[in-house]
């Protein structure tokens, strides 16, 4: 979590918007010195963690990881068709 002047968050906002929108970052906002404001994600405002954005292999792993279990339930419920 970095700190950043009232100025400089000014000047700089679009920037502090972009940082926080791709990588989740908080940022606090000073005047004279003092934390005054908290700028951050809207979804961990609201109380649910923000997903994080996955590189393209991250991703497959990901996906694989959660077809494993599912496809093992499937297999050990499938019986051969006319068979309930």
């Amino acid at each position: 979590m970095r700190e950043i002047d009232v100025a400089k968050a000014k000047t700089h906002l679009s920037a502090l918007l972009k940082a926080i929108e791709q990588d989740g970052e908080t940022v606090v906002i000073t005047r004279n010195g003092h934390a005054v404001a908290r700028l951050g994600p809207a979804d961990a405002a609201e109380g649910s963690p923000r997903p994080r954005k996955l590189s393209g292999m991250d991703l497959v792993q990901h996906l694989q990881a959660l077809r494993e279990p599912v496809a093992q339930a499937n297999s050990s419920t499938d019986e051969p068709p006319g068979k309930t």
